[in-house]
């Protein structure tokens, strides 16, 4: 309405407001576009004008379901990377994901121990969990895998990273228990998360409580929400966890800025692509001003000039390729 200052605009994005009809938002973290939720919906086979304009623009998390039904990576297992002889060696991710601490193993090492791991797991008789192969651009490594994701649904994403999209994806392959404790995607991008094999359960916090969750280094939380200490984080039972359980080829949407808490109910396989609107990409710019490290403005940039101001994502990707094994 002339006079009025419009809500949030997604390139590309059809409003389907009527006028003086706004989404209700209370936007008390500046930099991100948040709304307060109680659920997680889940849907079916959503088209681009719903996906944005449901959940996108109403910063909304969302499950999808039938999407990846063709998909061969839904037979992933340990025996199945064993057969296809990878043997590269890649960031495992031991102790605390938190810490950052990584150590190479072969690939075909760790899948050893994983299946060791879950033996014992039926068993009993666990002594030590293996560590977490988390944020593994694998299809970097492993080219021909992506062959086993066909057909993608390129709907999702912005037209921006569709020629490309393997090249932004970050996989996650780990042990019954292993954990990520609670943060936000550092970058203040919308998160696309397949998952694949095993049971995986989020808790998934709106991006506006961020301060009663108790953040240190930028993006990771104190509170625990598997175990609430009220009496240490008294700020933090104002928050409004959903816990959502992913099954099999299924794809959850977390809108920029949600905090979210991650468990492996069992041995599970997933990867995830981090992209930014024009809009999330100029917010997380302006994220460096309320305590982000430097470098993610860097990042936010190149993702702002190919999407704000049209640079092809052929000439911005090699400047930004170096977030993938990025550690905030």
């Amino acid at each position: 309405m002339p006079g009025q200052r419009q809500p949030l605009h997604l390139q590309g994005v059809r409003r389907r407001l009527d006028d003086g009809e706004r989404p209700s938002r209370r936007v008390e973290w500046s930099f991100v576009v948040t709304a307060t939720w109680s659920t997680v919906e889940r849907v079916d086979a959503i088209g681009r004008e719903d996906f944005y304009g449901e959940f996108v623009a109403q910063g909304k998390p969302v499950v999808i379901r039938n999407l990846t039904t063709d998909w061969r990576a839904l037979d992933w297992t340990p025996e199945y990377f064993r057969r296809g002889g990878h043997t590269t060696k890649l960031g495992v991710k031991m102790g605390n994901v938190a810490d950052g601490r990584r150590e190479y193993v072969a690939l075909s090492d760790y899948l050893e121990s994983l299946a060791k791991h879950e033996t014992q797991v039926a068993e009993g008789t666990v002594t030590e969990r293996p560590g977490y192969l988390h944020d593994v651009p694998l299809f970097g490594h492993f080219p021909d895998l992506k062959a086993d994701v066909d057909p993608f649904p390129l709907h999702l994403l912005p037209e921006w990273y569709r020629p490309n999209w393997p090249d932004y994806t970050q996989h996650f392959m780990g042990p019954t228990g292993s954990i990520t404790p609670l943060h936000f995607d550092t970058l203040l991008t919308n998160n696309l998360f397949f998952h694949l094999a095993g049971r995986k359960q989020f808790i998934l916090i709106p991006a506006e409580q961020r301060e009663l969750c108790y953040t240190h280094g930028w993006r990771w939380a104190s509170f625990d929400p598997t175990a609430p200490d009220y009496d240490a984080f008294p700020r933090a039972a104002e928050t409004t966890p959903v816990t959502v359980v992913l099954e099999p080829g299924e794809i959850l949407y977390m809108p920029p800025g949600t905090l979210h808490h991650v468990t492996n109910l069992s041995l599970t396989m997933s990867f995830n692509i981090d992209w930014h609107t024009a809009e999330s990409a100029r917010r997380g710019m302006g994220s460096v001003f309320h305590g982000a490290p430097v470098q993610n403005g860097y990042y936010n940039l190149i993702s702002y000039l190919g999407l704000g101001l049209g640079v092809p994502a052929k000439y911005a990707f090699p400047f930004y390729k170096s977030y993938l094994t990025y550690v905030s």
